[in-house]
């Protein structure tokens, strides 16, 4: 389990460097529907990389707490707080890339061969 959670984190601190540092414009496909999605232009890609560095954040607080200290009382009201603190940042600045990109149309979607006429 502490394998699956080492990639994860490390995915979260990579992706979000890249993209926080390059910015780049990408569409992100919605799930049910290959066809239309949202395109991430610069300002959204860097919000949606802070926001994965926030949440590496919160992730790096948890992994300390739970197998680098010693297993005894609760963290401290304040180590509460700044964990929820960050939790919150995350939450917005990704949830602000969201509303930030666009919505439309895939640009390289083509309909399967089943579909076409």
């Amino acid at each position: 389990m502490r394998s699956l959670q080492m990639v994860m984190f490390m995915l979260c601190v990579l992706g979000g460097l890249f993209l926080l540092v390059q910015g780049p414009v990408f569409f992100m496909p919605a799930r049910t529907d290959p066809a239309i999605g949202l395109h991430f232009d610069t300002l959204a890609s860097r919000l949606l990389g802070a926001g994965l560095l926030a949440l590496a954040a919160v992730g790096g607080q948890y992994l300390r707490a739970m197998y680098y200290s010693e297993r005894g009382p609760l963290p401290n009201a304040a180590a509460q707080r700044i964990y929820f603190a960050c939790l919150i940042l995350a939450l917005l600045l990704i949830g602000g890339a969201m509303w930030r990109a666009q919505p439309g149309a895939n640009p390289d979607y083509r309909p399967p061969s089943s579909a076409r006429h």
